[in-house]
């Protein structure tokens, strides 16, 4: 879960100078300005790039630093020097017999990276993977503490299901959008890409409108995504707020640049 304030006595003199020339009331535009902290919150929010193709490659890049397949075992048999023991491996991969392909590795030193070998179901893949991720960053880990080897059905349809979690967390900060006060014309949704909307999922965020509070306008923004926290950096959250009042200046030197033309015009 992220949390985060968006109050008006932060930005006090541009928040009054931007209500001013957009022509709103003060609470309205911490609500114009919340939806817009909303979008970069979900663009520094992992995974970063435009595309849902980066998190994807990235879950199936981890899951398989973990958890490997018997043809990816098969691979490992290959790098083997001696030609007997690597048609011997081969031919005891090919019929199942993992148990003296652990014994064979094992003899000639290629499990000592691990601690052994164990080949698993798919009703035990998520606990290898939850337990070789980091608590805190959710960063998978460069390997596991044995070598884990399942089917390649298995491997694949695990793969997916956590694939199918990619653009959750930023979707939590959408569906906060998505609760905001709409003031003009443009959808609560703009500029989040199609595929963050499609992970958006209902009561994924959470809005605390206190725009009603004379003085200290304000709206609490929580990305109620259990892991979100770790995957949007402080630092990225300071980058958001920076970014808003960038655009804010920008849109009100817009404004200012369109009415003095319109004066002059006159």
């Amino acid at each position: 879960m992220a949390k985060f304030k968006f109050e008006s006595v932060k930005f006090e003199q541009i928040m009054t100078d931007y209500a001013t020339i957009r022509e709103v009331t003060i609470p309205d535009a911490v609500s114009l300005n919340a939806r817009l902290l909303c979008v970069e919150l979900a663009r520094r929010t992992q995974p970063f790039g435009a595309e849902q193709t980066s998190g994807t490659i990235r879950v199936k890049n981890d899951i398989g630093k973990i958890i490997k397949n018997t043809e990816q075992l098969d691979e490992y048999a290959d790098r083997v020097g001696s030609q007997r023991i690597k048609a011997r491996l081969k031919a005891l991969i090919k019929s199942g017999r993992f148990d003296i392909v652990e014994m064979i590795l094992r003899n000639i030193g290629f499990l000592n990276k691990w601690t052994g070998m164990e080949v698993i179901g798919a009703s035990k893949m998520k606990s290898v993977h939850n337990e070789a991720r980091n608590k805190t960053t959710g960063r998978t880990k460069s390997r596991g503490s044995k070598l884990f080897i399942a089917s390649v059905s298995d491997q694949e349809t695990y793969i997916s299901e956590v694939q199918k979690r990619v653009g959750i967390s930023k979707g939590g900060w959408a569906d906060c959008a998505t609760q905001l006060k709409k003031v003009n014309k443009g959808g609560l949704l703009a500029n989040f890409p199609p595929w963050v909307k499609k992970a958006m999922r209902s009561g994924s965020g959470k809005v605390q409108d206190m725009t009603s509070d004379i003085k200290n306008p304000r709206v609490h923004l929580t990305n109620n995504v259990p892991w979100a926290s770790n995957v949007i950096p402080k630092s990225e959250e300071d980058n958001a707020t920076a970014v808003v009042v960038v655009k804010m200046r920008n849109q009100m030197n817009m404004i200012l640049k369109k009415r003095q033309k319109t004066l002059l015009e006159t």
